[in-house]
């Protein structure tokens, strides 16, 4: 008879799909159902997602908004599947292409006085 649960209670080990690139990348942030936006910094990256930091003293949990982050000149759909101390965490609708990861973080990487 098979077991169709964990008998040790241990949780299955998480693995990302895709690698972070710590990054510094002003840019904005929409919540489109609200048309409201926040100015902050992309502060890491993946294909197929970001870490956004709002210029905000306080994060309201926004899980399961869906978001329009801006930054280097592109606009990237996506939803907010995180809210923790550091910002919002976005999952992309579409990962990114190739060329898409590498302007941000070349545009990231062009901007040392914003550390």
């Amino acid at each position: 008879m098979a077991l169709h649960f964990n008998p040790f209670g241990r949780r299955p080990v998480f693995s990302r799909a895709d690698v972070r690139h710590d990054c510094r990348i002003d840019g904005e942030i929409v919540l489109t159902e609200k048309m409201v936006s926040y100015e902050g910094r992309l502060i890491n990256l993946s294909r197929g997602g970001a870490m956004f930091r709002p210029r905000l003293a306080y994060l309201m949990n926004r899980r399961g908004d869906a978001v329009l982050v801006q930054a280097a000149g592109l606009a990237l759909v996506g939803e907010i599947v995180a809210t923790t101390p550091l910002g919002f965490g976005v999952r992309f609708e579409q990962p990114l292409g190739d060329d898409e990861l590498a302007r941000l973080l070349a545009h990231g990487a062009a901007d040392p006085a914003a550390a």
